[in-house]
């Protein structure tokens, strides 16, 4: 029963389509009209999900159960702009995207040789990681304004693109020191996702050899049995 990914190409249109979210956050608050491009950048992330995949009626009913919740909550909030859809929007993100992290995942476990494919596939795990960690401290800093300090000169409707600046600089444990995490919660996620990102890259690197040693072993096997 395949709950992953399955079409050649799924994980560069997925790559390129991450990459275009992170390319259009810092614009957003100079030209307002950009979120619209944005929240629709995420809808194709999420059809994509659900039209991709080949697999039973039940799992398209799963797909359909975390993606329908979130582009509600979503759209909703770039039109209000209220409380309740800033908060259910990055909460139904999170999930979302914690969702695909696991189909991407699946993938590369069951993967039996090394492509492009599995390749751009790890990116995107590193990609969705980065993000996932940024809505966590999105939501940390709306109910309570506290836990980080940040920049004089930034100001708070920008949090959105400074806590996925914050994100990545921590995953890649880059760490600038311009935001820095003050409350207990928001310093202990920090240090979870610098703790990912190291880990990740090492259990990664180790995954991709082995696929790849597993799959050479495989031909040289084929290739003697052949002979004899």
């Amino acid at each position: 029963m395949k709950i992953f990914l399955s079409r050649k190409y799924d994980n560069y249109i997925l790559f390129f389509s991450l990459v275009g979210v992170l390319f259009l956050l810092p614009f957003v608050n100079a030209m307002p009209l950009l979120r619209f491009a944005l929240v629709g950048q995420y809808t194709f992330v999420m059809f994509y999900l659900v039209f991709s995949a080949r697999h039973t009626r039940g799992l398209y009913l799963i797909d359909i159960a975390f993606v329908v919740p979130t582009l509600l909550a979503t759209w909703l909030d770039s039109i209000y702009q209220n409380d309740y859809t800033f908060v259910a929007s990055y909460v139904t993100m999170g999930v979302f995207f914690l969702y695909l992290q696991f189909l991407i995942i699946r993938q590369m476990i069951h993967a039996n040789k090394v492509d492009n494919n599995v390749i751009f596939g790890a990116m995107n795990i590193y990609l969705v990681a980065g993000l996932i960690w940024a809505y966590a401290f999105i939501l940390i800093n709306h109910f309570d304004p506290s836990a980080f300090h940040m920049p004089s000169y930034e100001v708070l409707t920008k949090e959105v693109e400074l806590f996925t600046y914050y994100s990545f600089t921590t995953l890649t444990t880059l760490g600038y020191g311009d935001i820095v995490a003050q409350s207990a919660q928001a310093r202990m996620l920090s240090i979870l996702e610098a703790v990912f990102g190291q880990l990740y890259l090492a259990i990664v690197i180790a995954k991709l050899v082995s696929i790849s040693w597993s799959a050479d072993k495989h031909v040289h096997v084929q290739k003697y049995t052949t002979k004899e």
